[in-house]
């Protein structure tokens, strides 16, 4: 029996539109453009990057400087508009608030990232192939860098990314397995979807999708053309499976949702949802840890990641956020455990 979530991006756009309100002056970065599905599905390998986050809920906050320590490995955070490091590492409870410990992935314009099971981060970056991160500790080093010539790649997951599949969704629609093996590595497309697609992997190495407009989608083996999926409403967020193999799927908002869906037979049901995480602004990728005890969520409206109880049969509960390192005016939508839920 198979079993998944899901959750689409709907919208993607300018992180600072002239609308968006906020006390921080708006970061430069003139390659940014507002976008829907009709704007995605015209880019290229070298088209414009564009952001998950909705415009519309995002604020603003002025930048500072960063200042890197010792790298525990245990949660991890992105930041669209950063410049230097796309995700930084902190404490896998960081209740205290305190600052990033380290920082991996070259470029900018990072929108979801994975982490696998073994601590491997997998870092789509956008026009400039997957990276692939592996370390005993920390953020680890850059261990390989797959070609990617779908478009942007926008979000990706994997059990395992230095020996198995990974699967990446692109801001163009176009549904990838990639692999580290290989002369260098390489991406294979699947299906090309309409709209911002999002991607998770469950435990038997089964690829799942979604869509602006082509809703779910289910690729047995991560391979074939995919075959439609039932039952689920719009969404707008990232998506994440937990260890009972329920679809854990966020929708952007003010407050932002969260959904959980038991899938089984081309058919999915809900478990719990859409639950008001009312701990956060904007959020947009969520992730379980290790244990499914806890639910992380980057909030691009406030610039905080967003830490949530989780039992899958419960409404998840807000306990902390925190903010060190981390500013609004990169675009904060995406947080990850390490390592991963086993799902």
């Amino acid at each position: 029996m198979r079993l998944f979530s899901v959750a689409v991006c709907t919208g993607v756009a300018v992180a600072l539109l002239a609308g968006c309100s906020g006390t921080g002056s708006s970061p430069s970065n003139s390659s940014i453009m507002p976008g829907g599905a009709s704007k995605i599905s015209q880019l290229g390998h070298h088209g414009t990057p564009l952001m998950a986050a909705i415009p519309k809920f995002l604020h603003v906050r002025q930048q500072g400087h960063i200042r890197y320590m010792a790298a525990p490995k245990g949660l991890y955070a992105q930041q669209f508009l950063s410049t230097t490091a796309s995700v930084q590492g902190y404490a896998k409870n960081n209740s205290g608030n305190g600052p990033p410990t380290c920082a991996i992935g070259s470029g900018t314009n990072v929108n979801g990232f994975g982490v696998d099971r073994a601590g491997e981060v997998i870092v789509p970056a956008a026009f400039n192939g997957i990276q692939i991160y592996t370390g005993t500790g920390g953020c680890g080093t850059l261990s390989a860098t797959i070609p990617d010539s779908f478009g942007q790649a926008a979000d990706g997951a994997a059990q395992n990314a230095a020996t198995g599949t990974i699967v990446v969704g692109h801001a163009n629609g176009t549904v990838a397995a990639c692999t580290v093996s290989g002369t260098g590595g390489s991406c294979t497309s699947l299906t090309t979807l309409s709209g911002f697609v999002q991607v998770a992997m469950d435990n038997s190495g089964n690829c799942w999708a979604t869509s602006t407009s082509s809703g779910l989608y289910y690729f047995a083996g991560c391979a074939g053309s995919g075959t439609a999926q039932s039952g689920f409403g719009a969404g707008s967020g990232g998506l994440d499976i937990d260890n009972a193999g329920n679809i854990v799927a966020t929708s952007q908002g003010a407050p932002s949702t969260v959904t959980v869906y038991h899938c089984a037979s081309n058919s999915c049901s809900i478990v719990t949802g859409p639950t008001n995480l009312n701990g956060s602004g904007d959020a947009v990728y969520c992730h379980l840890g290790r244990q499914n005890e806890r639910l992380a969520c980057g909030d691009a409206s406030t610039g905080a990641v967003d830490v949530y109880s989780y039992l899958p049969t419960r409404t998840p509960s807000y306990m902390y956020s925190f903010t060190n390192g981390l500013f609004a005016s990169n675009i904060v939508e995406a947080a990850a455990y390490s390592p991963s839920s086993p799902r």
